[in-house]
């Protein structure tokens, strides 16, 4: 028998056998260097095949490290198998035993991460290599890095790759639409903090930085963004985007205004709305004059000022804006104003709608049923900032971008000592 060992706490390749046959396993390292884990659990199969009288008997060996740095030839597990060798090489889907191969450490220390063996596969190749666009974003500077990305007009036609950039320069492991989905809210987050004003609705404001070509890209991404993940940013203000995609306001010009603006004057614009002569008139007078008031204010004009500085605030003022993005999403957008206004509704979190997206298997046990009912509970408790930050955790949209949201049970064995949360795949497992 012959043993094969790579380093000291891989085991790269295993060759045995009582003939002249000879049969090599697929390189750890390669495994390492494409699943881009820090550990990995290995199965290895044995598939039980009836041999006639004819046929040659071979030797399967498996092999564990218990412990230590250094794998000594004394301390393996060695296990006989009686049968066909090239027979067990071709079931390795047929799991019998588990082995794990990677770095050992004392009882007293722990590893970073401990993952547990979900498959491995190799990413496929796509079909049409020319077709797919990889984008590299670092994630203190993922305004800048997306608006570049997207200055090319051609993303649009293509399909999209996100790597990004941690602060510590390494790249991030996770891929996929969750990935794209984390992006797209980061990007969104950082444009409502230094491009847009108002507090709980947002309108962009004219920037000197921003050229026409730069207000175009943010119109790919808003555009890509809804076309690949459903993604749209529902904090700009609803009659700015009605414009961009309809050339008209179809929502309350005044009910919106009213969440641009803070939330002291809006106390005073609702008092004024409600009971002119109960309102102070140097407070009011002073609220409308920031907003540019040039008429006279009575009771009966005051409504009529109301809409045309909302006007004047969310659609005239980033009208350039407005132009550049409309550009853009007009071949490509097609949505009428009751759908959109559904899908405002329909993206903006509540905690009775993520308590439906969870989904649990329909065999749990008391205990399991126990924990979904204390996380529906957590969850009900959250304010509106926490259940995004929980939403973006286990979807990587701080909007309802997903259908549902699966709930798996671990059990806790001597390789998962803490619970991991396998979150950000297609399907929104966590």
């Amino acid at each position: 028998m012959e043993y094969l060992l790579k380093d000291q706490n891989q085991i790269s390749s295993l060759r045995c056998g009582t003939s002249n046959r000879t049969t090599s396993l697929m390189s750890i390292g390669t495994m390492y260097e494409t699943s881009r884990l820090t550990m990995l659990r290995f199965y290895i199969a044995t598939k039980q095949k009836e041999l006639d009288d004819t046929s040659e008997t071979s030797e399967v060996i498996l092999v564990s490290a218990h412990s230590g740095n250094e794998i000594n030839t004394a301390e393996l597990q060695v296990e006989y198998v009686m049968g066909d060798f090239d027979g067990v090489q071709r079931s390795l889907d047929m799991s019998v035993d588990s082995i794990t191969f990677g770095p050992l450490y004392s009882v007293e220390e722990d590893t970073d991460d401990t993952l547990i063996y979900e498959g491995f596969s190799t990413p496929p190749s796509p079909a049409h290599p020319e077709e797919v666009i990889t984008i590299t974003i670092h994630h203190a500077n993922t305004l800048h890095d997306m608006i570049t990305a997207f200055s090319d007009a051609e993303i649009l036609n293509k399909a999209l790759n996100v790597r990004r950039k941690l602060p510590d320069n390494k790249e991030e492991a996770g891929s996929g639409s969750g990935v794209l989905r984390d992006v797209l809210s980061c990007f969104w987050h950082e444009f409502y903090d230094r491009c847009t004003l108002g507090t709980t609705v947002k309108v962009p404001f004219i920037r000197h930085d921003f050229p026409a070509e730069t207000w175009k890209a943010i119109g790919r991404i808003l555009l890509k963004g809804y076309q690949d993940c459903q993604y749209l940013p529902n904090k700009l203000a609803l009659p700015f985007l009605e414009q961009v995609l309809f050339n008209s306001v179809y929502s309350d010009l005044k009910a919106h205004f009213l969440q641009f603006v803070s939330s002291q004057e809006r106390e005073v614009l609702m008092e004024a709305m409600t009971d002119f002569s109960a309102v102070d008139s140097d407070d009011l007078v002073e609220v409308l004059d920031g907003y540019g008031c040039r008429r006279k204010i009575t009771a009966e004009t005051l409504p009529t000022i109301i809409d045309e500085i909302s006007h004047k605030e969310l659609v005239q003022k980033p009208m350039f804006v407005i132009d550049c993005w409309r550009e853009i999403t007009h071949p490509h957008l097609s949505l009428s104003p009751e759908a959109l206004t559904k899908l405002f509704s329909d993206l903006q979190p509540t905690t009775k709608k993520v308590c439906k997206l969870l989904k649990f298997d329909i065999n749990l046990t008391p205990k399991q049923k126990e924990v979904g009912n204390h996380l529906k509970r957590f969850i009900r408790e959250l304010d509106e900032g926490k259940l995004q930050k929980f939403l973006r955790f286990c979807t990587g949209s701080d909007l309802i971008v997903t259908d549902s949201i699966y709930v798996e049970f671990e059990e806790m064995t001597e390789f998962t000592r803490r619970p991991i949360g396998h979150t950000w795949e297609d399907s929104a497992h966590s």
